[in-house]
């Protein structure tokens, strides 16, 4: 048998509709009252953000700027003091020695003037002109290269001063720029943490603002559930009002001639049934729903979907949330009723797709079944 043979006549539910419309309609109108209010604290967090991050990188150049300063401090300390190392040196170890060579030359010159008496006692007392030349010339590159080694230190020893000059100067141009680079520093990060702060706060209020927005969405959609329930109270009275006046079938027909005759409604009741009172075991015609038929996903007369795995069925006299135990083929399960049908003529349960399926019924469309309501 088809699985559309299986289809129930089942009433359109025009309140679901209306209430699904009425909260899609409210929830776009939440979309377009909470929208505004949202995108201006996100653009006020978005330029203290770029503002924040320029101070920050400006807090990194300062940072740079200040450690490259108290380097080059540190650089020409090093230098100076090496500068003057070398005027000690030259001061105490050097130039003491070239004073006392001097010393010593000009003091043997000077003897030698008193023990020759004069240049003429010098010339009478070398063995020759040419001794005398020599001697001559011999004294005259001492006290040349005596006068020019020191000409040569006291020119080093200036140099060597002028340069330590230089050099504090140069330290102290470099501590001038590494007070400044500190000063701007210590404003750029403050600038930052008033900055941080501010931010900090514009957070705080963006958050308070989102909270107040879920609350009230939380208010609306309480009220939507309250509407959604109201109006499903309404669809489960014009249910049954609609089941106080049942259609036949069309495919019940078709379906009934083709079932065994054991297994037809007796045809002067509405919904064919018996009992077995000691056990309360009943039997009855069912058929199956939310397969191949477009009511996946609709919901029941409880409010809840039908799905691939509802374990429910639909029932017109019974109470919903009520357990009934169904037999069917050798095979048992105990579904719960959710929903009202079915309404074609002589029917009795209408099961939903994961109980058909545990009975082996979703190729049998309709057929008899034993039930009892536990």
């Amino acid at each position: 048998m088809s699985p559309l043979s299986s289809v129930s006549s089942r009433p359109s539910r025009p309140w679901s509709r209306i209430a699904c419309t009425a909260g899609l309609a409210m929830v776009l109108g939440l979309s377009g009252a909470f929208g505004p209010f949202v995108s201006v604290a996100h653009a006020a967090t978005a330029e203290t953000t770029a503002e924040l991050d320029r101070l920050t990188e400006q807090v990194a150049q300062a940072q740079t700027t200040h450690s490259d300063a108290i380097a080059r401090a540190i650089e020409l300390n090093d230098q100076i003091a090496q500068q003057a190392d070398e005027i000690l040196h030259l001061e105490q170890d050097v130039m003491p020695v070239y004073r006392e060579r001097a010393a010593e030359a000009a003091s043997r010159l000077y003897k030698m003037h008193e023990t020759s008496g004069n240049i003429i006692s010098l010339l009478f007392s070398a063995s020759s002109f040419s001794d005398f030349i020599t001697q001559m010339k011999y004294l005259n590159a001492i006290q040349d290269d005596n006068a020019s080694v020191l000409a040569d230190l006291e020119e080093a020893s200036a140099e060597l001063n002028a340069k330590l000059a230089e050099l504090t100067q140069a330290k102290d141009d470099a501590l001038s720029e590494e007070q400044k680079a500190a000063e701007a520093l210590d404003q750029v990060s403050a600038a930052q943490a008033a900055l941080e702060e501010r931010a900090a706060s514009e957070d705080a209020a963006e958050a308070e603002a989102a909270r107040k927005a879920a609350d009230e969405a939380a208010a609306i959609q309480a009220q939507m559930q309250q509407q959604y329930e109201q109006t499903s109270a309404a669809t489960e009275s014009a249910d049954d009002v609609i089941s106080q006046q049942p259609e036949q079938d069309p495919a019940q027909d078709a379906t009934e001639s083709e079932t065994p005759q054991e297994s037809e409604p007796a045809p002067e009741t509405p919904q064919d049934s018996s009992s077995d009172s000691e056990s309360g075991w009943m039997t009855g015609v069912a058929s199956h729903y939310g397969t191949g038929d477009g009511l996946m996903g609709s919901l029941t007369a409880s409010g809840e979907p039908v799905t691939e795995t509802s374990m429910c069925i639909a029932m017109l006299d019974v109470p919903l949330g009520t357990k009934v135990e169904i037999r069917y083929g050798g095979k048992t399960v105990v579904a719960c009723v959710n929903d009202r049908g079915p309404y074609a003529h002589g029917r009795v349960i209408d099961m939903q797709p994961a109980v058909a399926r545990a009975l082996d019924f979703i190729s049998v469309g309709v057929g008899t079944v034993e039930y009892r309501i536990l």
